[in-house]
């Protein structure tokens, strides 16, 4: 009888915990949402809780990655975490969370946070506090609104702006999701207007994936070709896509943002073909500096320097017209030799690359693999060298169901070591 109650009493909590946690606060024009169900992960990998971790597995691990600090923060935990995007930034996510300590919370901030803890100028009853792993966190006695995404200028602004319109939170309960599938996955990432979901299931050093993506044109599905990289071992990141730039605006988007291009500019000269591959093996590749030298009246002069650098070998093709030649970057991280040839465009940080390409038929028009055991030596920092340790590999591929909808299929593995 005991055992009953105790069962009882843990699926009544179980359950009113999960329902509660749709009372979250959410924007209401965001454009998505990504939901961690905490507490499904807890239940469904318990047992490995229990293992030990070697050392030199966790050792560097950022204290904000471990669960038990923020149980003792001093905000509410829900049973699931619901983060929003808004459109003018679909990369940066944010969530808002209830303060239920407000002592314990700013002692929290105190230990953990980059710098101070301080005031807004124009919001006195606001606070401001950047977190180490791309987080900042702008609260008041109640709640706490986090980011995370990459710095901006105007991140702090962009943040401001979402507690001005407090009027305009919702709950997540009350987002009008269209054509979602119910699931119970670890993560899901659902688009509001359905145009893609993501679903992810997390075992042991596995994290299975799956989902589905409505296109707004149809795209051809018969005999679909992909070039052939020159060198088929040693590749640290394989990426294909067959799909319409204005179906791909994480590429548009990312481009315009390093390098300053017009996304219109992309994705009217494009015909729909893009690749890049990454090997392990290094090039040398010259580059102008400028360094500052003192004549003898200790004037500050400057001085123009060519200097070597060793470069990740970076090739990526893409099919378009002479304006799209001009468009891509010539430099993006690395300087980018061009070659183009029959609507072929070729980008490489190889300067003596010969660009003859081959074809061959695949059954997945968007595809991304990454072997993090190949990650060129100049990449391996302390925030992905865990990931290449563990020899981490993630593979993504899509099939056609129809010519408007692709069905998503991946994996992350990991060894757990």
């Amino acid at each position: 009888m005991v055992l009953v109650i105790a069962a009882g009493t843990i699926i009544a909590l179980y359950l009113f915990r999960k329902n509660r946690a749709l009372d979250q606060y959410v924007h209401s024009k965001s454009q998505a949402i990504v939901s961690v169900a905490l507490d499904d992960l807890l239940l469904d990998n318990f047992d490995q809780l229990f293992r030990s971790r070697t050392k030199d597995t966790f050792g560097d691990k950022s204290p904000l990655l471990d669960v038990k600090n923020w149980w003792k923060a001093g905000i509410s935990i829900p049973a699931q975490l619901h983060f929003f995007s808004l459109s003018n930034d679909p990369f940066t996510f944010f969530t808002i969370q209830r303060i239920d300590n407000i002592g314990k919370w700013e002692a929290f901030l105190n230990k953990y946070a980059n710098d101070s803890v301080h005031a807004i100028d124009d919001a006195p009853e606001l606070r401001l506090a950047h977190f180490p792993l791309l987080m900042t966190t702008l609260y008041n006695e109640h709640y706490a609104l986090f980011r995370i995404g990459l710095s901006k200028p105007d991140s702090v602004e962009e943040m401001k702006v979402i507690w001005s319109e407090e009027k305009d939170w919702v709950y997540v309960r009350n987002l009008p999701f269209h054509s979602t599938k119910k699931t119970n996955a670890h993560l899901t990432y659902r688009d509001i207007d359905g145009t893609s979901q993501l679903f992810a299931d997390i075992a042991e050093n596995r994290i299975s994936l799956s989902g589905q993506w409505q296109l707004t044109t149809e795209i051809p599905t018969d005999n679909m070709q992909v070039r052939k990289p020159k060198e088929h071992t040693n590749l640290f990141l394989s990426f294909w896509s067959m799909l319409p730039l204005a179906q791909t605006p994480v590429i548009t988007n990312f481009l315009s943002a390093v390098s300053g291009i017009e996304e219109t500019k992309l994705i009217d000269n494009s015909y729909g073909y893009t690749d890049l591959f990454i090997g392990n093996n290094m090039i040398m590749q010259q580059d102008t500096i400028v360094v500052y030298d003192y004549d003898e009246d200790f004037n500050s002069i400057e001085k123009k320097e060519i200097q070597e650098i060793s470069v990740p070998l970076i090739e990526s093709v893409w099919k378009g017209n002479e304006q799209l030649v001009f468009s891509l970057p010539n430099k993006l991280f690395y300087k980018l030799n061009k070659t183009y040839t029959d609507s072929l465009i070729l980008l490489s940080t190889d300067e003596w690359v010969e660009f003859s390409p081959t074809f061959e038929t695949t059954s997945s028009p968007f595809c991304l693999l990454v072997d993090f055991k190949n990650i060129p030596g100049s990449w391996n920092g302390s925030i992905v060298r865990p990931l290449q340790q563990r020899d981490a590999k993630i593979e993504i591929s899509t099939s056609s169901s129809d010519r408007i909808t692709l069905e998503i299929d991946g994996s992350i593995t990991y060894n757990g070591k």
